[in-house]
């Protein structure tokens, strides 16, 4: 039987259930959530947590995203999450990026009302994402665009890319925004996109004029895509991960402390655990780790693997992103307005 003082502990937080007329706006109603249970509780926790990294002064914040998160309405929160400081670091899909593209030159995703014939839509010259349409002649009229931009180009890594592209991209996006706070933007899987395939058509019809002229081609080099990043971890000493999805863009981010100390190893010396890893991590996912999913496994399993702090703080939002992520944004900005003014 358990002791009266174990019992006393266990039994001390009780569930209060929800009153949503007391509880107007997302800030009031995700510190509700926290008193539920289930996956209410943990997006009130992931408010809390998010609100605490955006309030560590020092901490260095990475923001991973994957999934069709720009086609399906996100560009507005994570250029928000940028221009209130959460973010200071992006590691995203090659799609993503394509798709903020899209909407910075100036075209739209569109909703369906029903899942459409495919075989229609592709007849008609639709891509479909799921319950989100986007026009072909808006990939082609953007890689038009980035025809005529990536000639004045000069880079090596993909953040020297997206950030090229923020300064030229002629409308509101990502890009852009991030350019403008100096937030650099990685995609560690560049080629496994519509942008990778517009710099592949780039280097093929500019063959024969860089042959004549001497010019160079748009060049990406993924090793040191690596490298720049883990510079940037290096030169902080604390460091929160906020996970949208998984796939490449999360454990490419989570890899950075076993690659620094990797680094840092002789040809004959033992590898050791150096480096504390991320302090906060915060995982928005449909993903579970029975099956082997998760895109790079749990918290507590990375911990095995020296990517983040023993004493790591996190969360895990087993949600849709286009569910969580704007709720716990909409709470935190508003927690972080309120101290502002205090």
């Amino acid at each position: 039987m358990p002791t009266h003082e174990h019992r006393d502990r266990v039994l001390s937080d009780p569930v209060v259930p929800i009153r949503p007329s007391e509880h107007p706006g997302a800030d009031a109603l995700l510190r509700a959530y926290s008193q539920i249970s289930f996956q209410g509780r943990t997006l009130g926790q992931a408010a809390d947590l998010l609100t605490r990294m955006a309030e560590d002064r020092g901490l260095f914040k990475v923001l991973t995203l994957a999934g069709a998160l720009v086609p399906g309405g996100m560009s507005m929160v994570i250029r928000e999450m940028i221009e209130y400081g959460f973010v200071d670091a992006i590691v995203s899909t090659g799609a993503n990026m394509s798709h903020d593209l899209v909407e910075g030159f100036g075209h739209r995703h569109y909703r369906s009302c029903d899942l459409a014939d495919d075989v229609e839509l592709r007849e008609a010259y639709v891509n479909r994402i799921y319950d989100t349409f986007l026009a072909e002649e808006a990939f082609a009229e953007t890689e038009e665009h980035l025809l005529a931009l990536l000639g004045n180009y000069d880079g090596v890594t993909s953040a020297d890319l997206t950030r090229y592209l923020g300064t030229v991209v002629d409308g509101p996006c990502i890009l852009r925004t991030a350019a403008q706070h100096g937030v650099p933007i990685f995609i560690p899987a560049l080629n496994d996109s519509e942008l990778g395939i517009a710099i592949n058509r780039f280097n093929h019809v500019h063959a024969g004029a860089r042959k004549r002229a001497g010019a160079r081609k748009v060049v990406w080099d993924g090793l040191a895509d690596n490298e720049a990043f883990a510079e940037i971890i290096k030169g902080r000493e604390d460091h929160g991960v906020v996970i949208c999805g998984g796939g490449v863009p999360r454990n490419w981010a989570q890899q950075v402390t076993p690659l620094l100390e990797y680094l840092d190893v002789a040809p004959d010396q033992e590898l050791a655990r150096t480096l504390p890893g991320y302090k906060y991590g915060l995982h928005i996912t449909t993903d579970t780790p029975v099956f082997g999913g998760m895109s790079g496994c749990t918290f507590s399993e990375s911990i095995s693997w020296g990517k983040y702090d023993v004493h790591a703080r996190f969360v895990r939002v087993a949600c849709d992103v286009t569910i969580a992520l704007p709720l716990i944004v909409a709470a935190a900005i508003a927690r972080v307005n309120a101290s502002r003014r205090a």
